[in-house]
């Protein structure tokens, strides 16, 4: 059972990863902030996928350790996005829709 469950999660992984690569260069190439905050979700969810896959095995006080490292990685995404935002709001132009 934790071997498929282990097999499923990481397969999960890999596909918010690879989408992660996706949305990143297209909203580099268009200049979206929305859609780089997206990418950063997806690279969020890809990165708690492959702890989770790692620490199926852990012991509870590891988890539970995990589990604040966890609340860490999610702060990420919001400060990534509001970084941009910032760094976008200078720049006063609009995306490109087509690169």
């Amino acid at each position: 059972m934790k071997v498929t469950l282990r097999k499923a999660v990481i397969a999960v992984a890999a596909l918010n990863l690879a989408y992660f690569g996706i949305e990143f260069a297209v909203a580099r190439a268009i200049g979206s902030v929305s859609l780089f905050a997206d990418s950063i979700d997806f690279l969020e969810d890809a990165s708690l996928n492959f702890l989770i896959a790692i620490a199926l095995g852990w012991s509870a006080t590891n988890r539970a350790r995990l589990g604040m490292a966890l609340a860490g990685i999610l702060l990420i995404p919001g400060l990534a996005t509001l970084w941009t935002a910032w760094r976008s709001s200078w720049r006063r132009c609009r995306p490109r829709p087509l690169p």
